[in-house]
């Protein structure tokens, strides 16, 4: 149809229309308080949900997925023993005796004696009942087998092996805890774990300490069999305070150079506060006849271990017999090296300055009688003969209190140490930087 309208009609313009925009009004402090209560409520209520679900979740989760106890390592610890108390059984004799004492003690014994007729029975059950200690003792005792790869003359690959004696003092949900002798651990490329009953299972190194000789190793509880599980013994660390000259002790390892071998034999002597590396130390000394090198346990009737056999602290001493580690000086060590701590390490020696010495012109402190070569210590540049009267700012005036200091510090940092140093013109307070090792 044509286009009837012409090409010259005009097109209306759109009319523009007036807008608003419509603004809500600002809401008043009440309406805020509403709104804020109202979110709280809300969060409140989905937390509450959220608990509830999870707790209803939780059961079925673990039964689907399993929980994860047996790998489960909880820290170990071991009571501390005072050095100063007197056995229960000790301090209630003296205290009967005090009492109701009316006979002399070597007349009542004496006439015992002369009254009682021992016999072969006699000797016979009392080693028996040692012989059970002993027996169940055993179960604790494990064979460290350790092998190193090397390569013979001609670059042929070669395994050296060796073994020691362990002993389990301590047992988590997740594993067993073992000490044994340092040489077990020192670069060893594999340790195999031989329990009584022949059961063998991998071996994990925990700490080294090379200070006292000794290393603790641990075993996956899950690599062992029920049935060893349930026999395993954990060997007890017991109060070596309160061991006497003249008690009877059980060598337990491998006092007879082979693992499970065993001895039996006296306390013939205590000596009390020896110094030792970064303190002070018990040392018992006991007439068994053993093997070095192995590892030997020594035991108190209880079956509860009261030390370890160890050589070196004999020194110089002309005393006849083993030298036994106190074991309740080490418990602290044994306990950071059981749950994979290293033990600090300073590397000192020294002695109380006394009254003599004071009166002397020594100033109060602990006198350095030596600084072990390579240690801390003696990297630093202290030297025999100085006095330490600081540590870290803490006066320092007993080798207690020394030994403390050092305890308490961590592994890799640099401590301040403050010395006085004989010179020409008397003592010089010196100070120096020392960071703490691992033993």
């Amino acid at each position: 149809m044509p286009d009837t309208e012409g090409p010259d009609k005009k097109v209306p313009r759109e009319r523009e229309f007036m807008r608003e925009k419509i603004v809500k009004r600002p809401l008043t402090k009440k309406q805020i308080a509403a709104r804020a209560a109202v979110l709280l409520l809300s969060a409140a209520a989905f937390g509450a949900v959220a608990a509830l679900s999870f707790a209803a979740v939780k059961p079925w989760a673990e039964r689907r997925w399993g929980k994860n106890t047996e790998n489960e390592s909880p820290s170990i610890q071991f009571d501390r023993d005072d050095p100063d108390a007197l056995p229960e059984e000790t301090a209630a004799s003296a205290a009967e005796t005090a009492e109701s004492q009316t006979q002399p003690v070597e007349d009542v014994v004496k006439s015992y004696m002369e009254t009682y007729k021992f016999s072969a029975e006699d000797l016979t059950s009392m080693y028996e009942g040692i012989r059970q200690v002993e027996q169940q003792a055993d179960k604790g005792i494990v064979t460290i087998n350790t092998g190193k790869q090397q390569t013979d003359l001609f670059g042929n690959p070669i395994e050296m092996s060796g073994y020691y004696a362990g002993a389990v003092i301590a047992r988590t949900s997740g594993s067993y805890v073992i000490l044994t002798r340092a040489e077990a651990a020192e670069q060893a490329d594999s340790i195999h774990v031989v329990f009584f009953d022949g059961t063998e299972a991998a071996g994990t190194i925990l700490q080294t300490d090379e200070v006292m000789g000794v290393a603790v190793i641990s075993v996956d509880a899950s690599l062992v069999d029920a049935e060893t599980r349930k026999e395993i013994h954990v060997i007890p660390l017991g109060n070596s305070y309160s061991v006497k000259e003249g008690d009877f002790v059980i060598g337990v390892g491998a006092p007879a150079g082979i693992v499970h071998s065993s001895v039996y034999g006296t306390i013939t002597y205590v000596a009390r506060n020896i110094p030792v590396t970064d303190g002070l130390s018990r040392i018992l000394f006991t007439d068994l006849s053993c093997s070095d090198g192995k590892g030997t346990f020594l035991l108190n009737t209880d079956g509860e271990m009261i030390g370890w056999r160890d050589e070196t602290l004999k020194g110089e001493s002309q005393i006849f017999g083993s030298s036994v580690t106190s074991i309740s000086d080490y418990k602290g060590i044994l306990e950071k090296m059981t749950n994979g701590e290293e033990v600090s390490y300073f590397g000192v020696k020294g002695q109380e300055v006394n009254d003599s010495m004071l009166e002397e012109g020594m100033p109060a402190g602990v006198y350095v009688s030596d600084v072990i070569a390579g240690s801390p210590a003696y990297e630093a540049g202290l030297q025999n003969g100085d006095i330490i009267v600081s540590f870290e700012e803490h006066k320092v005036a007993t080798l207690k209190e020394l030994s403390t200091q050092i305890a308490g510090s961590q592994v890799g940092t640099a401590v301040k140490v403050t010395v006085m140093r004989r010179g020409r013109e008397g003592y010089t307070p010196l100070d120096y930087e020392v960071v703490i090792r691992g033993r």
